[in-house]
């Protein structure tokens, strides 16, 4: 397969002519519209499988000329309705940024990792799904800084920065054209959003604060999501929120729970903390140790590893995950 796909990246491009038909049967005119293969190029030694985003693109059609006779086999009434654009997936997302000339190949996996990280987006499969903040976040810039937050402009302050780059353009020049485009609607924008508290729809859980007895919510600050009361400001109690795994301490049986840094970074400690100390930083897997029944987490290098401390020793290689089409 990857012979296969090097020698047919050497090779001319695929050449399709794209057409509509339209048939007349009696009183009645159908259309079809698709494409003919006028010369294969790399498809003849490698194609790409459909995905699921491209199923409604243009089907291939038979070598036909005007005037051609048609044979009615079958009619089929089959009720369709207009689908809203395929989520972006990681692959797609990239492919749009590139197409519209926004950011750099070194700069994709970044602009990815930011709208992850803060919740933006979430991932859902493969797909991206807006969350209500990233929603809200967008709403507000759009509409407070209309001319900055746009694509168009994104994409053309790249192209001049190519220019730049190739000694067309004089960097100081266009450092201050941008400067006075950018300078006022951000000052305009500070002034408006100045005291603008973006509110979301707070998640109850069932953790109840032991201070006045209300279920806690889940809420977005600085450092990520927290506990805290829905009583705010007569209870002012807050913890951090707790994910619970199915793995159990190797230490003293509790849960084993992920937790977070100021900065954002995982680690796992057990529920009994301050009483059990068990910390690690590397992740606990649904599996259990053959030998003696506990847990198993994973380390760098894709290894299952038991962590008793009593000498069990035992290691796998980690089940690689399987791949799913782009």
């Amino acid at each position: 397969l990857v012979w296969e796909r090097f020698i047919a990246s050497l090779m001319e491009s695929c050449m399709q002519e794209t057409m509509k038909i339209e048939i007349e049967a009696g009183e009645y005119i159908f259309t079809a519209t698709g494409y003919t293969v006028r010369f294969d190029g790399f498809t003849k030694l490698y194609e790409e499988k459909v995905d699921d985003e491209k199923s409604d693109s243009a089907s291939p059609l038979p070598a036909l000329k005007e005037g051609d006779e048609l044979k009615l086999k079958s009619i089929l009434g089959n009720q369709h309705f207009t689908q809203p654009p395929a989520r972006y997936t990681e692959a797609s997302l990239t492919k749009a940024l590139e197409e519209n000339g926004v950011g750099r190949p070194s700069t994709y996996v970044t602009i990815t990792s930011t709208i992850l990280n803060r919740e933006y987006v979430k991932r859902e499969g493969k797909q991206f799904v807006p969350t209500e903040l990233g929603e809200a976040v967008t709403n507000l810039l759009k509409d407070k800084m209309p001319n900055i937050v746009n694509v168009k402009y994104t994409s053309k302050m790249e192209a001049d920065l190519d220019k730049i780059d190739s000694g067309e353009k004089n960097y100081k020049d266009m450092i201050r054209l941008y400067y006075d485009d950018f300078e006022k609607p951000l000052e305009k924008a500070k002034e408006e959003m100045q005291g603008v508290k973006i509110k979301l729809k707070e998640e109850e859980t069932d953790e109840i604060c032991e201070k006045c007895g209300r279920n806690m919510v889940v809420k977005v600050g600085r450092f990520g999501k927290f506990l805290a009361c829905p009583g705010y400001p007569e209870c002012k109690n807050t913890k951090p929120l707790i994910f619970r795994t199915k793995a159990k301490c190797p230490e003293c049986g509790g849960d084993v729970i992920e937790k977070k840094t100021k900065r954002g970074s995982s680690f796992y400690g057990c529920s009994n903390y301050p009483k059990c100390n068990f910390m690690t930083w590397d992740a606990p897997s649904d599996e259990v140790c053959p030998r003696c029944g506990k847990s198993l987490f994973k380390r760098k290098g894709n290894v299952l590893y038991c962590p008793d401390t009593e000498g069990c020793g035992f290691t796998k290689p980690a089940p690689r995950k399987k791949k799913t089409e782009e």
